[in-house]
Parts: C-alpha cells; sequence; structure tokens
C-alpha cells in the first residue's frame, strides 16, 4: 500500500504517482522548492548553504545542505499530500505479554500525559531500562485515537531491530522501517520507524514523534535533522524524547523547568548499574604497531579466556580494530570477529554473536548503543581517544548487566591517563545508582 497521507515529493515522484492513478492534482500543494530565503524541503535559511549555478540562461539557486536527497531549488517545486490519513482498524490493540514494572509504568503515565497534552517531555532512563517496553502504551493510546505514530531514530541498525519488536506488539497495525537502503520508503504505516535522516519525506504526517537517543550522533551534530523532525509533525503534535544521556542542553532545561521530565534511576530488574573500572594500559598503539599487547590487556585476556566470560572489545577507530584482532591472534592464536560501520557482514556478526558464537567481538562505536547481548563484559581500549565523550562511555558501560538472569558484568577503561569524560561517565553512573537507592529501588542495596 503505497503511503500518500502527510508526505512530500519531489516532481518526478509526483508525476509517477500520477502516471499510476494514486494521486491527483486536487490532492497536493504545491510549493517552490526554494522559497524566498527558505528551502521548503529541509527548512535551511542559511544563506552558507544556498549555491547557483546558471542553465539556459536562467540562474537557479539550489540547496546544499539536503543535496543528498536530490537537488531542490527555486525552479522546481515540491508536492505536499492534503488527504488525510486513515488508521488501520484495530490497529490499537496491544499484544503485551509482560507486565511494566512500577518505574516503567511511572514513565508510561509520563508519556500518555505528553500525548493528551501535545506538548513536549523527554524520559530520562538508565540504559536498560525498557524504554521501548515504556512506549507500548502511548503507542496504543495515539492509534485507537486514530494518531498516526513515528518512532525515529539515529542509526539503520537499531531500525532494523526495533520493527519486529513493534510488529510483535501491534499485530493489527501497518509498521514500516525506513532507512538507507529499506525497500518500504513508499509503504504506508500507522506506526513509521525510521531514521532521522528519512524524515525528509514527511510533511505534517505525525501526531505523535518520538525521538530515541536524541543525544546521539547524528541528531545532535546535524543541524538538519531537528528541523525535519518538526517538518514532519502535525501542528498539534505530542514530541516524547527517549535518552540515557541527554546533553548538558537539555539537563539545563530540565533543571530550569523548561522541559517536562521523567527520571528513571533504575534498570526494570532492580539491580545497580555497574561501575567502570579504569585501568591504565599505556600507550597500546606502538604495541599494537608491533602485534603485541600491554602485560595488563594480556592479563585480563587470559582471565577471560579462564573463566570463558564474553566481552565486546571497543575501540575508537577502524584501524585500531585491525590492529587489535592481529595482536590478539598472534598473542593467544585466537581468531576474533570485527565489526564497524562500512562492514556489509556486521548485522550477521553482531547476530552470531548474540546468539553465542565467539567469546569476543571487536567493534567500533556502532555497537555504543540499542544493542542487547545476555551475560557479557565489556573493555574499553585507548578510553582516552576524543571520540569517547562522556555519553558514548555511559552507553557503552550500559552494554553490561541488561538481562535479568545476566544483572551484572565487567566493564574495565584501559587508557594512557584518564581523561574528564572518563570521570563524568563513572560518577553519572553512580549517581544513578544513588539516586535509585534513596528511593529503595533496588534489590542489591
Amino acid at each position: 500500500m503505497i503511503d500518500i497521507y502527510g508526505r512530500e515529493w519531489l516532481e518526478d515522484e509526483y508525476l509517477d504517482l500520477c502516471s499510476q492513478g494514486v494521486i491527483k492534482a486536487s490532492d497536493v500543494e504545491k510549493v517552490k522548492g526554494i522559497h524566498g530565503n527558505r528551502c521548503e524541503r529541509c527548512l535551511n535559511q542559511s544563506t552558507d548553504w544556498f549555491s547557483t549555478f546558471t542553465y539556459k540562461g536562467n540562474l537557479i539557486t539550489y540547496c546544499r545542505q539536503c543535496l543528498d536527497f536530490k537537488m531542490i531549488d527555486d525552479v522546481h517545486y515540491l508536492y505536499r499530500s492534503k488527504i488525510p490519513v486513515q488508521i488501520t482498524e484495530r490497529a490499537g490493540i496491544l499484544n503485551q505479554d509482560f507486565q511494566l514494572s512500577l518505574l516503567q509504568q511511572r514513565a508510561s503515565n509520563f508519556a500518555k500525559e505528553i500525548l493528551n497534552s501535545y506538548s513536549i517531555g523527554i524520559i530520562w532512563a538508565v540504559c536498560g531500562a525498557g524504554k521501548t517496553e515504556m512506549m507500548f502504551e502511548t503507542i496504543s493510546l495515539a492509534l485507537t485515537q486514530q494518531k498516526r505514530v513515528c518512532w525515529a531514530i539515529p542509526r539503520a541498525d537499531v531500525v532494523v531491530e526495533l520493527v519486529p519488536r513493534l510488529k510483535q506488539a501491534f499485530p493489527n497495525a501497518r509498521v514500516v522501517g525506513l532507512h538507507g537502503n529499506s525497500d518500504e520508503k513508499q509503504s504506508y504505516a500507522d506506526i513509521v520507524i525510521t531514521t532521522t535522516h528519512q524524515l525528509i519525506r514527511f510533511y505534517q504526517a505525525f501526531d505523535l514523534l518520538i525521538i530515541d537517543e536524541v543525544d546521539a550522533f547524528p541528531y545532535t551534530f546535524d543541524e538538519m535533522l531537528p528541523r525535519l523532525a518538526k517538518k514532519a509533525c502535525k501542528s498539534k503534535c505530542a514530541t516524547i524524547y527517549l535518552s540515557a544521556t541527554p546533553s548538558k542542553a537539555d539537563q539545563r532545561a530540565i533543571k530550569a523547568g523548561k522541559l517536562k521530565c521523567c527520571l528513571i534511576p533504575a534498570r526494570y530488574h532492580l539491580h545497580a548499574l555497574d561501575i567502570p573500572k579504569f585501568c591504565f594500559s599505556g600507550n597500546l598503539e606502538s604495541y599494537l604497531k608491533k602485534k603485541k599487547l600491554p602485560w595488563v590487556i594480556k592479563r585480563w585476556f587470559k582471565r577471560q579466556l579462564c573463566s570463558k566470560r564474553r566481552a565486546l572489545l571497543f575501540v575508537p577507530t577502524i584501524e585500531m580494530g585491525y590492529r587489535l584482532q592481529e595482536a590478539i591472534r598472534n598473542c593467544f592464536n585466537l581468531e576474533v570477529e570485527y565489526v564497524y560501520s562500512s562492514d556489509e557482514n556486521r548485522l550477521k556478526k553482531v547476530g552470531d554473536f548474540k546468539e553465542g558464537t565467539g567469546q569476543f567481538l571487536i567493534t567500533t562505536m556502532i555497537l555504543e548503543r540499542g544493542v542487547t547481548i545476555a551475560n557479557i563484559d565489556v573493555a574499553i581500549f585507548s578510553t582516552e581517544h576524543e571520540v569517547y565523550e562522556e555519553s558514548a562511555l555511559v552507553q557503552i558501560s550500559g552494554r553490561v548487566g541488561r538481562n535479568p538472569m545476566y544483572p551484572h558484568g565487567e566493564i574495565i577503561f584501559f587508557h594512557y591517563g584518564v581523561t574528564l569524560a572518563m570521570d563524568s561517565a563513572r560518577r553519572q553512573i553512580r549517581e544513578m545508582n544513588k539516586s535509585a537507592k534513596r528511593q529503595h529501588l533496588l534489590k542489591d542495596g
């Protein structure tokens, strides 16, 4: 079923739909791609992003900020659907075979208040708190009220993982996942799960927008993405941010009372968060160039091998991942898989590791968040590297202890000097445990 609700099309896309008889001229509103000093597609108003060229004697202005999604200029039109959405019958029926914890229910009630008041709020919940499940009742309520839902996420891998969970929870609803390699980009859904970049396809389409991992790259680093999110919402729209590590700006807004917040300081299984250990390992780069490992890291590997504990091994750069892989092979005669952003087989490798294949998996920060693997430890190598900001270290630490059957594990930061980010990350985790303890939420203290 082709999506013709709340969509925005380029001229060739619109004409193709017209030729198929899917839409007609009276179904759309057309606007110049660039109108005045604004790009109508990405809402850019900075002249720094506008460029010009001459075609058949005419000077044409185009927008470079959204150029990756085909060129938009001041000559051609955008076509916006005026057709009201029709939510699938019984889409809001929730197939929930579990009971929310007390804390999850607190967050769920908060989210429903945001929905009913068409306001903006953030759920600040520790890693492993069960944020996805917290949203189910609110999504159900929205669909029952004939409101369309969008769940936006920074990374495609997480979209792929979330789609089957939402389909299982809402068996009568249409659910699609949109990302760069998706084959569902034209398909209608009551629940759209999408990377933030794919929001560029929508115009005033959604009544409820959930932005997951709002602190994560690229959402916080690309000024276009918050504009796309706003454009995808109807004039009356509820927006819920989900984060384990809100930005400093959002934390200030929360403290000032400018951003509604529901703080969830404990995981749903109510065990304390594990605290990272710091371990000085010297200049790891110099060892890896010689296909060697520092003795403290070798000692850690030997202990893991003896205990048969599985672990994710985080590296700051792609090059270091290859060198670590080679050093492990050289020191222990052990083959270890390695995943990174441009690895075409990363989904299979991660899937195999989840299923229990292999004791170690080397990874860049692509597994920083959005992945749950039972009963693992985490080691971060060269933790002093600049890519390891406070939020990243908190998220990586949150890979440990997510399963109620295995609520604890080791987190170790191998470093060549303690950074402010390392100290701040450990402090934030400790503060969450203290907050949970003050509220008498923890089973283990």
